[in-house]
């Protein structure tokens, strides 16, 4: 058997662990990822990927809520274990600090979790403030991590307003800093109006819009500082 036939059949594997929400797949597949060192972004994109196909069958009534989140608990679990890999490669976000919160009246931090677990593996040091978090505690937080990057979730219409009073306050105590926002509510119209840099429409794009966010303002960030 091939080498790139034994990594497909690995891939497979962990998709099906997501799909089934099996932690003994999960379990043998993660161990046969840190016995051969493949590269945790691969990993990564094959469990957020499974992830998502879940998501579209939720959305199209094909599976049930309770489903949804155990694949989603099976998946931050994957993460948590795949952040412990060392000196990693891949890692695009290496000691970039990143602060990250539900805003204030939100209770609902599922993907959030997620989001927080697929920023780790990719190396960024990440403040995990919650859910429901004031204004005044992510600014706070921003400033004494001097967070490179907050990223702000969402998933109700009646408090993702509250983003834009964050951003505002934010963007003049710490205009070093980027922000990524994302939630059910959103796109990308109202992110831009908000003042955020960058919009992540799911758990699939966000480190991509994370990291062009970033590199698009790399030239005024070192103005800045």
């Amino acid at each position: 058997m091939t080498e790139a036939i034994e990594k497909n059949m690995l891939m497979n594997r962990l998709v099906e662990a997501v799909w089934e929400h099996d932690d003994n797949v999960m379990s043998v597949a993660m161990d046969t990822v840190f016995s051969t060192g493949l590269p945790s972004d691969e990993v990564r994109h094959a469990l957020i990927w499974g992830l998502e196909q879940v998501r579209h069958k939720l959305m199209s009534n094909d599976t049930s809520i309770p489903e949804f989140l155990l694949c989603m608990d099976m998946v931050t679990k994957a993460l948590d274990s795949l952040s412990s890999l060392k000196g990693d490669s891949d890692s695009n976000g290496v000691d970039i600090p990143l602060v990250i919160g539900v805003v204030e009246g939100d209770p609902h931090d599922l993907g959030k979790n997620i989001i927080a677990g697929i920023y780790r593996t990719s190396g960024y040091q990440v403040f995990d403030l919650g859910r429901e978090v004031p204004k005044e505690i992510f600014v706070k937080a921003v400033q004494e991590n001097h967070a490179r990057v907050l990223a702000l979730s969402a998933m109700m219409s009646t408090t993702m307003v509250g983003m834009r009073d964050i951003i505002q306050e934010v963007k003049v105590k710490s205009p070093h800093t980027i922000v990524i926002v994302g939630g059910a509510p959103l796109n990308e119209v109202l992110a831009r109006s908000y003042g955020a840099d960058g919009y992540a429409e799911s758990a699939v794009i966000v480190l991509e819009e994370t990291e062009t966010a970033i590199k698009r303002d790399h030239g005024n960030y070192h103005t800045r500082v």
